[in-house]
This record gives C-alpha cells, sequence and structure tokens, in this order.
C-alpha cells in the first residue's frame, strides 16, 4: 500500500527500514525528544518496527515510512493506529522526519494523505491526535491544519525517561474533513506555486 503526493511517498514500513529508520534518529537525536519510547539502540528500532508490523497484521495499525520523492530517500516515519472499524476512529501520530525536510511540505502533504486516506478510505468519523503538552511546536502543526483542541489528558503516560506527560488531546471530524481539505490543498497549492 502507498499513499503518494506531489512531494511525499508513504509506503508500508518493513523490516529493511529499521537501519535508516535508526541512522535518521542518530543523526537527529532531538527528533526523539517527545516520543514515547525509549530509541537508544538499533534493537529498539527493531523492536518498534516489529512491532507496527504485528499491528498491521491485526488490522489496527498503517505504519508508513515516508520517502522524498525529490531526492527517493527515507525520510521518517508516521501512522494510522489505533483503528477502530466500529467506533469507526483512528489516531494520527508517531510521526518523525530528518531535520532536512522539516519546515518542508512534507509534513503537510504527509498530514493531507494520512487523512484523507482516514476519511474518504477507512470511512471514519473522528481522527485523533495526541502531542505532548511541551511540544509547543507540534500543538502549533495540529492546529495550523485544522485539528481541534479537546483538552488536555493530565498524567496521560509515563515516559520511558521516568517523566510523566500530560498530552494536548486534537481531533478532527468527518463533519469537519471537507473544510479541512481544501484548507490543506491551498497550503499545498501554495508551496508548490512557490516552488516552481
Amino acid at each position: 500500500m502507498e499513499l503518494i503526493g506531489q512531494r511525499a511517498k508513504l509506503r508500508l514500513m518493513n523490516m529493511e527500514d529499521v537501519d535508516v529508520l535508526y541512522n535518521l534518529v542518530q543523526k537527529n537525536p532531538d527528533l526523539w525528544t517527545y516520543m514515547v519510547r525509549k530509541m537508544d539502540s538499533l534493537g529498539d528500532m527493531e523492536k518498534l518496527v516489529i512491532e507496527a508490523l504485528k499491528n498491521f497484521d491485526k488490522g489496527i495499525e498503517l505504519p508508513f515510512t515516508v520517502i522524498d520523492k525529490v531526492s527517493n530517500t527515507i525520510i521518517g516515519s508516521t501512522r494510522l493506529y489505533d483503528i477502530s472499524f466500529d467506533r469507526r476512529t483512528v489516531e494520527l501520530g508517531s510521526t518523525f522526519y530528518d531535520k532536512s525536510v522539516q519546515k518542508t511540505s512534507i509534513n503537510t502533504e504527509c498530514k493531507f494523505l494520512l487523512l484523507k486516506h482516514a476519511f474518504e478510505q477507512l470511512n471514519v468519523v473522528r481522527v485523533q491526535i495526541k502531542t505532548d503538552i511541551q511540544n509547543v511546536g507540534a500543538q502549533r502543526a495540529i492546529e495550523r491544519i485544522g485539528g481541534v483542541k479537546e483538552g488536555i489528558l493530565r498524567n496521560e503516560r509515563m515516559l520511558h525517561n521516568g517523566r510523566i506527560r500530560d498530552a494536548v488531546l486534537y481531533s478532527i471530524t468527518n463533519n469537519e474533513w471537507n473544510v479541512v481539505k481544501t484548507k490543506l490543498e491551498e497550503l499545498l497549492t501554495k508551496h508548490y506555486n512557490k516552488v516552481k
């Protein structure tokens, strides 16, 4: 399965991605600052990918490796997870990108592709996004694409380093999707026209 945009290609994660994804984190250690799992070794990334693939086999997760079509290189990962066909809900997250593509159209395009797939293919009624309360940049990015802040989950989880985090909860519903879709398309069109 692939989701393809003008600059980003999302393809299903596989075991061959472990080394490259781990090297991205090693090269950019602050990528992992707000992630919920530890990433201290290649084995940690291998466990993450194995777990993601098991969840894919169970039908509850779509883990993607992100490829920059310009350089034809792997530049990160993102996913839809906690997929519930009964509730018709999904969570979007576990996202990280190489510094070289941060503040480019990549994140906007990936979010567009994931949301479009969630609402138009999986037919969900709600996409949820959570982020660490300390990750102000992620909160701004989620709000920029149309995520509605619902509140703060206090003591949402204990992280691998012992810190107990609060998480900011956002959502986009199927009733909001057409407005969010138009906004994302406008952002992407503006960016593509700038690049030409």
